[in-house]
């Protein structure tokens, strides 16, 4: 065996000396918008009742002033059916940039249930894509001289993909004679801000004074233009006020508003966790140390004025599966004195040494809830409308992982260029052993990444030193509705366990590197930040992603005897095995199943290093490869929808 593997890599090496580039350019990881929504797909899998709503209008109503939605008061990914009468759009707390409260809706090219108007669309026009319909307004009785405003919040792009300026947005009235019209409009991105650069938020007012209006059963619209063959061109809205008694940009006239008199969460916490984890395994959490240095806490003063009054902020911890309501951190004092600048953001950095309890001591998964929020709002905020954005959770799991990502992946990367590799530092607390990674492979529709390849590699202490493990010529798969995430388990070509042990305080690192054919994608999430954990290599230098956001990948380490894959998001894990042999061979291949009675839902394809395909045929149990040149191949078993179920390299002599 130990001959047969030295071998196998005496050809890998010289594979790769053959086929790298003498000189690599720099190159780095590229971002690129999702074909469809992997949220909302694993939302109308998981919610039985679902149908109704992903496909249907709400019930029309009728409602009076005044109308206020900053969508933060629901857990649904669809606006709520008591304002809104349709759900093209999509509410999440993790695509917008700077919101001017938690919770945004976001318009782009995605139907109700996440997946692309028209896959075949043309991506150079905008087209008629998402619409929100407010339900029936009752401003019958009113004139001009009520003073009717509607306002609102825009942002172009946020955290996602940026639309162009043929992409508008743009809001329409409903009149007395049942006829929609237009009454404000605004383009993308023009083609001269740099990429680099995020658009604000902006505010928009929009006088509601036309006798036209002002009847009972007054409707508003948003709708967008998109290109409708993906997750492209995001618009997100927020915080809609229509009431009377306003003015053009400034509210104080009216005494129940000020200019608002609200100051709310615009994220959700930060993890608890140190070194930005949004997960560590149990075993890893080995006391205080594990914990966060401080947490940042950041709200948005929608007041004319500064110096309101003192703000109570607490921020609470609290272990919530196994054990129930068991308090890690009871709050954080009240702040003595809080004056930001009127309507602009604050936030608020909290130290958290010595602020936990000692007694935390996980034995088994563990989750734990974060929670943010406002105590005793009083006078300046005593409308209860605005009372939802006052406090905001999120939970963090401790399993038998490291992650960086929070599981929602807002666009993909790719390793861009032949040989270039993606690494993601972590830490070990305690002596330990690597058992294998996640990768969350995103879904597009132009073509099956499950057919392309990459290189599976893990560094210890350094990456410059020699690598811990390499897997080469592997083929990524889907998993769970093209939202889970992937295992790929530390094997070398002979098909044994390689273990990677690791030592306490040790630095590792799991990756990939682009092989052959086309790049593969990798999940990304752009609501957390790794960037100062992620490295891109080009040749023999590395440099530090520049790219805001964390990449999909999770180390697993050994959990004890009782060792079970995590089920993230029902990990697909196929126990379906095929022996292959003799290996290297000369040219006869013997082929064995382990489900032997299925042997005619399988095909065979075999590609060379280039991704070329050299053979393909139904499953057999013995082929004959003399015709093929010498090297390295890889050997896909095929299911009968075409995905591969089993890769095996191959050696011809």
């Amino acid at each position: 065996m130990n001959g047969l593997k030295a071998f196998s890599e005496l050809l890998l090496l010289c594979f790769f000396l053959l086929y790298l580039p003498y000189h690599v350019s720099a190159q780095h990881l590229v971002e690129y918008p999702l074909d469809n929504n992997p949220v909302i797909l694993k939302y109308i899998e998981t919610v039985a009742d679902n149908h109704s709503r992903n496909s249907q209008s709400c019930v029309p109503d009728t409602l009076p002033m005044p109308f206020f939605e900053d969508f933060s008061g629901s857990d649904d990914i669809y606006p709520d059916c008591n304002k809104w009468q349709d759900n093209h759009v999509f509410v999440n707390f993790d695509m917008a940039f700077k919101p001017p409260s938690v919770g945004v809706a976001t318009f782009e090219g995605l139907s109700p249930d996440g997946t692309p108007y028209n896959t075949s669309a043309s991506v150079g026009m905008g087209s008629p894509a998402d619409t929100l319909t407010s339900q029936h307004i009752d401003l019958s009785g009113k004139t001009a001289a009520d003073a009717i405003y509607l306002s609102f919040f825009y942002q172009k792009q946020g955290l996602s993909d940026r639309p162009e300026e043929r992409d508008s947005f743009f809001l329409e009235f409903k009149d007395s004679n049942d006829v929609w019209i237009s009454v404000w409009a605004v383009p993308g991105v023009a083609d001269s801000v740099s990429t680099l650069v995020i658009p604000e938020f902006n505010q928009q007012y929009i006088a509601v004074d036309s006798g036209f209006y002002l009847y009972n059963g007054f409707q508003f619209r948003y709708r967008n233009l998109a290109s409708v063959s993906g997750n492209n061109d995001h618009w997100h809205l927020d915080y809609i006020i229509l009431d009377e008694s306003r003015a053009n940009n400034a509210d104080s006239l009216n005494p129940n508003y000020g200019r608002h008199p609200d100051v709310t969460f615009t994220q959700r916490p930060t993890t608890p966790l140190k070194n930005n984890y949004s997960s560590m395994p149990w075993r890893h959490f080995t006391g205080p140390s594990c914990w966060a240095d401080s947490v940042l806490i950041y709200n948005f003063n929608h007041n004319d004025v500064s110096g309101i009054a003192t703000l109570d902020r607490e921020y609470e911890v609290e272990e919530i599966s196994p054990a129930s309501t068991s308090l890690i951190v009871e709050g954080i004092p009240a702040i003595p004195s809080y004056f930001p600048s009127a309507n602009s953001d604050d936030s608020l950095r909290h130290e958290l040494a010595g602020t936990f309890h000692s007694s935390f001591n996980p034995t088994e998964k563990t989750t734990i809830r974060s929670t943010y929020k406002i105590l005793s709002p009083g006078g300046f905020q005593s409308n209860p409308v605005f009372f939802f954005n006052d406090t905001v959770s999120t939970n963090t799991v401790l399993d038998n992982y490291f992650a960086y990502d929070d599981g929602t992946a807002e666009t993909r990367v790719i390793a861009q260029g032949l040989g270039t590799k993606v690494a993601v530092e972590f830490t070990s607390e305690i002596k330990d052993t690597l058992q294998g990674i996640y990768f969350h492979l995103p879904y597009f529709t132009n073509r099956d990444a499950q057919l392309d390849f990459i290189n599976v590699k893990v560094w210890l202490d350094s990456l410059t030193g020699p690598e811990a493990f390499s897997r080469d010529l592997f083929h990524l798969q889907y998993a769970n509705g093209f939202n889970g995430f992937y295992f790929v388990e530390l094997l070398d070509f002979s098909g044994d366990k390689v273990l990677v042990h690791l030592e306490p305080g040790q630095k590792f690192y799991v990756g990939w590197q682009q092989s052959f054919g086309p790049e593969v994608p990798v999940g990304f999430d752009r609501s957390t930040d790794a960037r100062s954990k992620t490295f891109i290599g080009t040749g023999s230098s590395w440099d530090t992603m520049s790219i805001k956001g964390s990449v999909m990948i999770r180390p697993l380490l050994w959990g004890g005897a009782d060792f079970t894959l995590i089920p993230v998001d029902n990990i697909e894990n196929p126990s379906l095995e095929l022996l292959v042999y003799p290996n290297p061979t000369e040219g006869i291949l013997n082929l064995k199943l382990s489900d032997d009675d299925s042997d005619s839902e399988y095909s065979l394809i075999i590609y060379n290093t280039m991704g070329q395909e050299v053979f393909s045929g139904e499953f057999v149990e013995q082929i004959n490869l003399y015709n093929l040149e010498k090297g390295l191949y890889l050997l896909s078993l095929m299911n009968d929808k075409g995905i591969p179920v089993v890769n095996k390299k191959l050696i011809k002599f």
